[in-house]
């Protein structure tokens, strides 16, 4: 047993003396290295080229503008805005005319703004209502409105069948009775046609408003000017 033990002792201490010496070895190895490492100067390399980096270009609203134009919470962005023009106001009612007279002053023609209103002298140039009188030719009345030239005919400014009997009802009344006559007096019929369905009085008429004559009718208005007289068709 003595023998055994005596014997594995000397096996660990050959063992120790073994890894010792190794240690020692590779310690001294290592220690080499190092002096041979440090001892030497190292060789400094250049520095790699410079090359600069690309400008970062400005901050723009142009550049998020997708930001806007695609929020999620507002599906009906839309940069493109529609204005809407103003709309234009309806053209008034035209005015009635009556007929043109060449006084002194230039050529005036009798009008009224509107039917029910009275009539009065409107001079080229001079408003009647929303409207300017511009000219009048043959069976054509030119007016302005709103910066437009309106031109119509003498038949559509023709104050409406109804206005011209109340008119002529209210001349007959304001005017005192005349003796029937069981025949128009020869100066009683229709002359000239002055436009628009339209004819005018002979001088020297005197009949009263409703007279009839071939097919006729006299027509009364009064005017600033005094009573106007014309015939028209009879219904």
């Amino acid at each position: 047993m003595t023998k055994k033990l005596l014997l594995l002792d000397f096996a660990l201490a050959v063992i120790v003396c073994v890894l010792v010496v190794q240690a020692r070895d590779r310690w001294t190895e290592a220690r080499k290295r190092s002096e041979v490492m440090f001892s030497q100067a190292l060789k400094q390399l250049p520095p790699p080229p410079y090359s600069p980096l690309p400008a970062v270009p400005g901050v723009t609203a142009a550049a998020y503008s997708a930001v806007a134009l695609k929020c999620p919470f507002s599906a009906d962005r839309n940069p493109t805005v529609v204005v809407e023009p103003p709309k234009e106001p309806p053209m008034p009612p035209l005015p009635i005319y009556y007929g043109i007279m060449n006084l002194s002053d230039g050529e005036t023609a009798i009008m009224s703004a509107k039917a029910g209103e009275p009539s009065q002298g409107i001079h080229f140039g001079e408003k009647v209502g929303e409207f300017t009188l511009l000219a009048v030719e043959d069976d054509k009345v030119t007016l302005e409105w709103n910066g437009k030239t309106v031109t119509k005919k003498v038949s559509e400014l023709r104050a409406p069948a109804e206005t011209s009997r109340a008119a002529a009802s209210r001349l007959a009344e304001a005017s005192p009775p005349k003796t029937q006559q069981p025949l128009a007096p020869a100066d009683a019929s229709p002359s000239d046609d002055i436009g628009g369905g339209a004819r005018a009085c002979r001088k020297g008429d005197d009949s009263p408003a409703g007279t009839l004559k071939d097919g006729w009718k006299k027509v009364l208005i009064m005017t600033p000017m005094g009573n106007g007289c014309h015939w028209e068709r009879a219904n």
